[in-house]
């Protein structure tokens, strides 16, 4: 299949195009894994997962792609991996792993006084940053898509993402109450299915104070490095969302210029799923089929009056600032 990576000027000039990502960034549990599915049925969209975590969980762990085979043995991403060889000669993906773990995290977004410091940490990480633009540049050519939706969450991914040139980030800020995520993450346990369905595992938790912190840090992060970028920058709060979906990608599609493009909807809430290659995130991204988007509003139910004050506490500021009740 034959990539769209190069064209050719006026001049006669040769140019590489731009990639254009839609990045979808915000604390885990709070639905960026089904809306990157939905953009990722729209024509010319393919949504990759969480692709920061390709090296570690995919190239050296080799978990399940959501098409249900292990990743170096699914044709797409082979054979992405396989053009990022072509390019490169060699990957250590160890070294890449520790190039990312070490170089840039989401409290020197957040804490780091300066954007020249923060620049000078992304130089350092010059080989991990030169492969992340041969691995979006594959997985278009590829994928042959026109738009590439990641839901890696990260704002320190997205940081860099933003500084590579050649590929121009468009960013979703997903915002879900503090109290849902933490309940989630504290007391609902979900499978790691794509470590099979046989293994029994179970994804990481966090407590309902280290969710509460993070789900701080990283949303004041995401505002502080893209409210310089406000015609790349949308905002979506998890109960717009599945309050009104259909809408809500409609109005994102917009946002970054793609227009009224086919959505896969055939009601406001009802999608159609197809099997897809997306990598890492929530176990829903191994089903297909029609789903009814709807809220997921166990935690109002579940979840006792001390644990709710507790993480109201913690993120008062954030529940002010996006709109929330201190006492729903």
């Amino acid at each position: 299949m034959e990539g769209r990576a190069v064209e050719v000027s006026s001049t006669g000039a040769t140019r590489r195009e731009e990639v254009k990502v839609l990045y979808i960034a915000g604390w885990g549990r709070s639905g960026s894994t089904i809306l990157g599915r939905i953009l990722g049925q729209i024509e010319d969209f393919f949504s990759v997962g969480e692709l920061r975590y390709v090296w570690d969980r995919g190239v050296v762990e080799n978990r399940l792609c959501s098409c249900g085979v292990p990743f170096m043995d699914c044709p797409m991403w082979r054979e992405i991996i396989v053009r990022v060889l072509d390019v490169d000669g060699d990957l250590n993906a160890e070294e890449l792993i520790d190039l990312r773990e070490r170089g840039l995290r989401t409290r020197h977004v957040l804490l780091t006084p300066t954007r020249d410091r923060l620049q000078t940490r992304v130089a350092r990480m010059a080989p991990y940053v030169q492969t992340l633009e041969k691995l979006y540049r594959a997985v278009q050519s590829v994928s042959q898509s026109r738009v590439i939706v990641d839901t890696s969450k990260f704002p320190s991914y997205a940081y860099i993402l933003q500084n590579i040139p050649g590929i121009t980030v468009y960013l979703v800020h997903l915002v879900r109450d503090p109290r849902a995520v933490a309940y989630s993450w504290a007391l609902r346990r979900k499978p790691e299915l794509d470590r099979g369905e046989t293994t029994g595992d179970l994804m990481t938790p966090h407590s309902l104070v280290g969710s509460s912190l993070t789900w701080n840090e990283w949303n004041f992060a995401i505002e502080k490095t893209w409210r310089r970028e406000p015609e790349r920058y949308i905002q979506l709060r998890y109960e717009d969302f599945v309050r009104s979906p259909r809408t809500a990608v409609r109005d994102i599609l917009r946002s970054i210029g793609e227009g009224e493009v086919g959505v896969p909807f055939s009601d406001e809430h009802r999608v159609s799923l197809e099997a897809s290659h997306t990598f890492s995130g929530n176990p829903n991204r191994f089903h297909s089929g029609t789903v009814k988007i709807e809220p997921d509003e166990e935690w109002r139910q579940e979840m006792s009056n001390a644990h709710r004050a507790t993480v109201t506490a913690l993120t008062l500021p954030g529940l002010v600032r996006y709109g929330y009740r201190l006492w729903p």
